[in-house]
């Protein structure tokens, strides 16, 4: 079974995240794909980058390389069978000529037959937990949570995308559309105000480090 938290993390603001999971656990954050089947440290050039990512905590997992996949000719992490979790940030692109962010993840496989360690359902829901905790939630049907960048693109008119670019059909444009109609509005505004009295009373000291 599967388990996901769907979030509109851009890659300005994933280095929040990043850090969270490196300070927390003994973690290194690296390319999913790659041309090696050595892990390197994920560099801060590449943190800037939309690419799949894995989160390698070395507490569950001693030794862990790529596998060659011959078809397209890559290295790979198996993130089936290996209790690692994939991270796929966001993406920007144009939707209906304005400005829109594609739905990233946080993934992980927890299905028993792959006899996983416990732990590392724990340490998936403590991310997640962060997630939820430090970005607002999307009240729209698609779902998943909001980044500052992202949600600076939606303020300024731009669109939550889900998971891919959908087509121009009469569902997709009425869904979408509907963000910026006042009732789609309405819970972003009163998680904006949340933020600002929280700032004030000195809470969420990790969120506003993320900002």
């Amino acid at each position: 079974m599967g388990r996901q938290i769907q979030s509109y993390i851009l890659p300005e603001d994933q280095r929040a995240l990043l850090d969270f999971a490196e300070n927390h656990d003994s973690v290194v954050v690296t390319l999913r794909d790659a041309d090696s089947p050595i892990i390197q440290p994920l560099t801060g050039s590449q943190s800037s980058e939309s690419k799949a990512l894995v989160f390698w905590n070395r507490g569950l997992l001693t030794n862990l390389e790529r596998k060659w996949i011959p078809d397209p000719g890559y290295y790979r992490v198996d993130t089936l069978h290996l209790p690692v979790l994939e991270f796929i940030p966001s993406l920007k692109t144009t939707w209906e000529g304005k400005a829109a962010v594609v739905q990233g993840r946080l993934f992980g496989d927890f299905d028993p037959y792959l006899a996983k360690p416990p732990e590392f359902e724990k340490w998936y829901e403590s991310l997640a937990r962060w997630i939820r905790k430090n970005y607002r939630k999307n009240s729209a049907k698609i779902g998943g949570y909001i980044g500052p960048a992202a949600y600076e693109i939606y303020q300024n008119g731009g669109y939550l995308l889900p998971n891919f670019v959908p087509p121009r059909t009469r569902e997709w444009l009425d869904e979408i559309s509907e963000q910026h109609s006042v009732k789609g509005r309405e819970p972003q505004a009163k998680a904006a105000h949340s933020h600002v009295v929280g700032l004030f009373k000195g809470a969420a000291c990790d969120f506003v480090c993320s900002l």
